[in-house]
This record gives C-alpha cells, structure tokens and sequence, in this order.
C-alpha cells in the first residue's frame, strides 16, 4: 500500500538511526514495513543505518539483507590500525563495495547519507556522487574507525550530531516519515562486568564483546547518555511522522552476538507501533513467529520508556493518513 492524504499519495521516507549493533533491528523494522505493504519512496541513514539504508535503497530486501547480514563474519570488515581509529575501514569498504553500486544516481531508491565533519562539527548529508565512500564515512564511529577524508572534509560517524536524521529526509521531500530508533537507551542498568566469572573468562568475554571492562563501561555509559540526550534534542525539533523505537536497555551497541534477537526486538518494536496506529491490523501479533522470550524483554523495557507521549504523538500523525492497498 502506499500512504496518501486527499489530493496525492505522499512521499514516504524511511529514517534508519546509528547504533552499531543495535542498529540490526533495522532489519525487523523494514520486515513490517513490507508486511504492511508500504512502499519506501526515499531513505535518509546514518551509521550502521546508512549501512542498511544502502542495501535498501539499492532493491536489497529485507529477508536478503538478513541473510547477508548473518552470514558475515568480523573478518570481512575488521582490519586493525594504528592510526585515529582502532580499524583502517579498508575491508568495511571493500565489503560494501562487493554488494552496493559505485554511485548513488544507480540505487533504485533516493537515498542521503548524514556524516559529521570532524573538524568544523557541522552535520553533512551526502546524496549524490561516490556512494561506498558516504557509507563508509558515514559508518566512522569515534575512536573505532578512522574518519574519511571526502571532498576535502574529514568526516566521521553522522550520529555524532544527529543520530536521527528525519531533516535529512525531508531534504530530499519525504511527506510522511517512518523513523527506526536504534539510540542507547538514557536510563540502563550497570550490571556488575567485574565480578563474575574466572580472570580468563572475564578476558575472553570481552574480546568477544560479550562483556565491557569496567573503564570501558563507565567511557562508553557516559557517550551513551551523551548521545541519547542530544538525540532527543534533535529529535524535538525535526519529528518523525512515526517512530519506532527498539526496546533493548539490555544490549549495548557492540552486541554484535545478539544479531538474532536485536532483529527480532527490531520487528516486534515495529509491529507493535503499527498496529498501534492502524497500520496492521492487531491479528498480525498474535500471527508473528518472534520469540515469546523477545516478547516479555520488549514489554518489560516499554514500560519504563522515555517520552510515552511521543509514541501518543506519532499515532496521532498516522491516523490522519489514509491507508490505500
């Protein structure tokens, strides 16, 4: 179906947030945009949602994009340097260069690309030109890969200024807007990283991202309150249409182990934001396949969301729109 108020059917614009591993859920989101038969007219991203985002736009589609994502391995894309940033992005680059067109005049879909310059902090959206490039600038976060220079500007991880970049759709005359919210949540639990467990398996969990040293939780806990709170600033000022936000306080963004469930969080986050609001009918809920484990830890973190009145706020904007089949 395609969303229209009288007169015209609008442009729609899907907005895919940064969040690294986190920003998987993407995925499920884009499941239901498909269920509900929405066709995507523009894409604005950001970080791992400019990832996602590109693969979309390029006619990638969700199932597809899930099975390119689950069969990748860290060594498609990780390779270390000594520079300003733990990994050069040489590999990101040639992975993405694999599957995604050397241009953005050759996606199927509009799609924009926000990145933060470095040096002047401005926010940058890229649209047209060297597509691989904007991606992997834009996929830069702070101190794992190395900023990138392009067209003369040293650009980085556009969730450093705006992890939600609805006005980066509307640059590009998106009507209605569909925003996935993958931004660490402002309140989390700090559970202990320090006590349990052997030395050795303390070690090897946290090579494995499965775990955070306590430097590097208390380092990474403030960036993400940092972040969440300049997130809702921007977002309060440049508001989606609808917005879904993934409820997963339990995963931080190198949750890179948890592919399967953030996806699955992803779609059900989703579902229920569109039956909310009238865009699927409430049978598709009980229809679903995610895991009922998924199920209990999304109702359990809606509860204690942020900003309820948001949500409220969303489903007031898609009710007036007018579903078409």
């Amino acid at each position: 179906m395609e969303i229209e108020t009288p007169g015209q059917p609008e442009r729609v614009g899907l907005i895919l947030s940064g969040g690294a591993a986190r920003g998987f859920a993407h995925i499920g989101l884009l499941r239901v945009i498909e269920r509900a038969g929405i066709k995507v007219d523009v894409i604005a991203g950001t970080s791992m949602g400019a990832v996602v985002g590109a693969f979309y736009a390029n006619g990638y589609d969700a199932e597809t994009i899930y099975e390119l994502a689950k069969k990748m391995s860290w060594r498609d894309v990780i390779d270390f340097s000594f520079g300003s940033g733990l990994f050069k992005g040489v590999k990101l680059h040639t992975f993405l260069a694999a599957h995604l067109p050397e241009t953005f005049a050759e996606l199927e879909r509009s799609l924009v690309i926000s990145t933060t310059d470095v040096e002047t902090g401005q926010e940058v959206f890229i649209y047209q030109g060297d597509l691989i490039t904007a991606v992997r600038a834009s996929s830069c976060f702070p101190g794992a890969f190395e900023p990138v220079v392009f067209n003369g500007r040293t650009l980085a991880d556009g969730g450093i200024v705006n992890n939600i970049p609805v006005n980066a759709a509307a640059f590009l005359h998106a009507d209605f807007t569909i925003a996935g919210d993958a931004t660490m949540a402002r309140r989390a639990s700090l559970a202990g990283t320090a006590e349990a467990g052997s030395w050795w398996a303390r070690v090897t969990s946290g090579f494995k991202l499965e775990r955070r040293s306590p430097m590097a939780q208390m380092l990474l806990r403030a960036t993400d309150i940092t972040s969440s709170i300049l997130t809702e600033l921007q977002y309060n000022l440049h508001p989606a249409d609808l917005r879904v936000q993934y409820s997963m306080p339990h995963l931080n963004v190198e949750a890179f182990w948890a592919f399967e469930e953030i996806v699955a969080i992803g779609e059900w986050s989703a579902l229920n934001v569109f039956v909310e609001t009238g865009l699927l009918p409430p049978e598709v809920l009980a229809e679903s396949n995610v895991p009922e484990k998924v199920k209990a830890l999304t109702a359990a973190a809606a509860q204690t969301a942020l900003l309820p009145d948001r949500k409220q706020a969303s489903a007031k904007r898609a009710s007036k729109t007018t579903p078409r089949g």
